[in-house]
């Protein structure tokens, strides 16, 4: 007979980050009263033993992490936090992949090889030869580091700008496809400014740099 409950836990204990009850009834096809019910059994589980781990809501999600008492002793074997420089150096390689070294070169000073040799060393970015100088991009480990559920790159700039302490300053999204475009012989609102419009200004607003 299948173990429904050790499948949500594991499913859980893999994700590695806050998951909702509908995305474990999704990838383990469990139904989702079940998950539910099986996610209050673990709670109940865990407590019981008095584990240093235990399994909790947060946030209308649920995680499975070590109990705040033994989180002192358990944060020598965690993953060590970049950096703020190092983080302004990911956040542009993530928001202009792909972006050859030089470029950043340009944007950060010497500190660039250094930099990329720390993020291509924790496998947070590729480097392959480009013309002189090597084209950086981002890699899939890079998205499960921040605990992002995809690659996005709005996404990334957003979550590192706010680790770097930088203002995040959303694009301008793009038009929507089929969406027509008023007609230059169409009169302009009373009070409108005469002329073309002002083109949206390029690039993510206010640049992250390595300084």
């Amino acid at each position: 007979m299948t173990d429904e409950k050790g499948i949500v836990e594991a499913a859980l204990f893999s994700s590695g980050r806050p998951v909702s009850a509908e995305d474990l009834a999704q990838s383990t096809g469990v139904g989702l009263a079940k998950v539910r019910d099986h996610l209050q059994e673990l709670v109940s589980d865990y407590a019981a033993r008095s584990s240093a781990i235990e399994v909790a809501p947060v946030g209308g999600k649920w995680t499975m992490q070590i109990r705040m008492e033994f989180t002192d002793r358990a944060r020598g074997f965690a993953p060590p936090e970049l950096e703020r420089d190092l983080l302004k150096t990911a956040a542009l390689v993530a928001y202009h992949q792909p972006l050859l070294q030089s470029d950043l070169g340009d944007m950060i000073g010497s500190k660039v090889y250094e930099h990329v040799q720390a993020l291509a060393g924790l496998n947070l970015i590729n480097k392959k030869p480009s013309g002189r100088s090597f084209e950086l991009t981002t890699t899939r480990y890079f998205v499960e580091f921040f605990g992002l559920k995809a690659a996005d790159r709005e996404g990334i700039r957003r979550l590192l700008a706010e680790k770097a302490g930088v203002k995040f300053t959303p694009k301008p999204l793009p038009e929507q496809v089929g969406e027509e475009a008023p007609s230059a012989k169409e009169a302009p609102a009373e009070g409108a400014a005469q002329g073309p419009p002002s083109p949206p200004p390029e690039g993510p607003g206010e640049p992250i740099t390595g300084g």
